[in-house]
């Protein structure tokens, strides 16, 4: 038997539904740790200070004094919204809870939104530009006196023994990049995380696992931790990410909270005989410091 809606307490229970999954769903602390998260307060926020480091030299006479970068590098910000359409009769005839099922894997996808975002300009390195002008992933990084430097690099293959030799190629890498003042810029303890597709897991996961390889002892047992993506369609290229520091190699910025809203009256609803529940969110998601992630290609 149909029952009469109240669109006041609709909303309310659904608001509250949609909090509560959105509370609980699976928070993607995968990537969290690569993304330095900030806040805006305009419609795009310029990043010229990235890249340099200030450091110390001997005092003599007076200060010497160093401006900020003069990068243009900027990261806009992007809504994004998704929306449900619902009958008023599937309402009426009792159809709440595949609704609220619904509005509990909106909340869900709101929740791991960020994962997405991180996977698309992950994916996009090798074209989209950073700080400096190039790509994020490129062999022509330069600035002040750091000299040309590559963060993508061409790989050996995927076998075991293939990307034994390639991470320690990453590593060695990594550990060689220098600041605009021509210092080390990895100097000391790097946090290391390699993103691969699932196609790598086996050997990927043997090579940081295994005490034992080829009846030689495993110098790069646990060096790293493993983050696996089905969003990686190359079956063979893979990513190490330095995750220490303030500063990540992404970015993302946020401008306007994630909100829920719902329309169940008013002249949209009277003529369409639908109520609409949707999620809006406004961000800006962009490259922070690209030595610290290196790209092995395999063709």
């Amino acid at each position: 038997m149909g029952h009469i809606i109240n669109p006041l307490e609709l909303e309310k229970g659904l608001r509250a539904d949609f909090m509560k999954s959105f509370n609980n769903a699976e928070n993607p602390a995968d990537v969290m740790d690569m993304i330095m998260k900030t806040t805006s307060s305009s419609n795009k926020e310029k990043y010229g200070w990235l890249g340099q480091v200030a450091q110390l030299i001997e005092w003599k006479d007076e200060r010497v004094v160093k401006g900020l970068n003069e990068f243009d590098y900027e990261i806009p910000n992007i809504s994004y919204e998704s929306t449900l359409g619902v009958d008023r009769d599937d309402m009426e005839d009792d159809q709440l809870g595949g609704v609220k099922l619904r509005i509990n894997d909106l909340a869900k996808r709101a929740k791991t939104h960020p994962r997405k975002l991180f996977y698309d300009a992950l994916i996009a390195g090798a074209t989209n530009l950073c700080y400096d002008g190039q790509a994020f992933f490129s062999t022509s990084h330069s600035e002040g006196d750091s000299g040309t430097q590559s963060n993508l690099l061409t790989g050996t293959g995927s076998t075991v023994a293939q990307l034994k030799v390639d991470l320690n190629a990453a590593i060695s890498a990594m550990r060689s990049y220098k600041d605009d003042q021509g210092e080390p810029f990895n100097e000391g303890e790097m946090k290391l995380k390699i993103v691969a597709p699932v196609a790598l897991e086996g050997n990927l996961r043997e090579l940081l696992n295994a005490q034992i390889i080829s009846n030689t002892t495993n110098t790069l047992k646990g060096i790293a931790s493993l983050e696996l993506s089905s969003r990686l369609t190359d079956a063979n290229d893979w990513y190490l990410i330095n995750t220490a520091g303030a500063v990540k190699p992404f970015i993302m910025q946020e401008r306007r909270k994630l909100t829920f809203e719902a329309l169940e009256k008013g002249e949209k609803a009277f003529m369409s005989k639908k109520f609409h529940y949707g999620v809006d969110y406004r961000v800006g998601f962009g490259y922070g410091l690209w030595q610290k992630a290196v790209k092995t290609v395999n063709s």
